[in-house]
């Protein structure tokens, strides 16, 4: 007790043993990029945002992925310069002769000129995002991307599944006995009881 029986009500949520902050839905990435320290850095970044993903160093490559994933594809993100179809083919590819219009589609590139932004931006990329900026920028242009397309809905694993319970706010009263710093969790409050 602290000065005369103040006691202190502890409130937030309560979760049924899942990661709340866990999406209902994983997002799928293509990845392509003939280096691969940036194929790793852009799949690290990816995954970070809740992406699995797949990945490919050049073109050739890219497009059977492409082909293999595509209706399980959110987010197409892919080096300007990859060896043997360059990120302006896969948009034509995809956008015109495919007329996929689903898929987000994200370009990094080195060095790339304004001809170069126009000409993907016309073909119906969604960002083209310079290399300098580093793999978490195209990540976070790959989110915003696929949050403007939409994000494919989800079929559940089992068409019995019950839908989580929502989290509920227990008040908790607990008396202190000492002084203390509390570092509470995003969602928590403290408030004198």
């Amino acid at each position: 007790m602290l000065r005369g029986g103040t006691a202190f009500a502890f409130s937030g949520p309560v979760t049924d043993g899942h990661d709340q902050a866990t999406p209902a839905k994983s997002l799928r990435a293509l990845v392509l990029d003939p280096d691969p320290a940036s194929l790793r850095a852009l799949t690290r970044s990816l995954e970070a945002r809740c992406f699995s993903v797949a990945s490919a160093n050049d073109g050739a490559r890219g497009l059977d992925l492409l082909l293999e994933e595509l209706l399980g594809l959110d987010a197409l993100v892919m080096d300007a310069a990859l060896p043997h179809r360059d990120a302006l083919a896969f948009a034509e590819l995809i956008r015109r002769a495919g007329g996929e219009r689903e898929l987000a589609l994200v370009v990094v590139a080195r060095n790339g000129t304004a001809e170069l932004r126009a000409a993907l931006l016309e073909l119906g990329v969604d960002a083209v995002v310079d290399s300098r900026e580093g793999p978490g920028a195209a990540a976070d242009a790959a989110i915003s991307a696929v949050a403007a397309r939409g994000a494919r809905p989800v079929e559940p694993d089992e068409p019995d599944e019950a839908p989580r319970p929502a989290a509920r706010e227990p008040e908790l009263d607990l008396e202190t006995t000492a002084r203390f710093a509390l570092p509470l969790a995003p969602g928590w409050t403290l408030a004198a009881a």
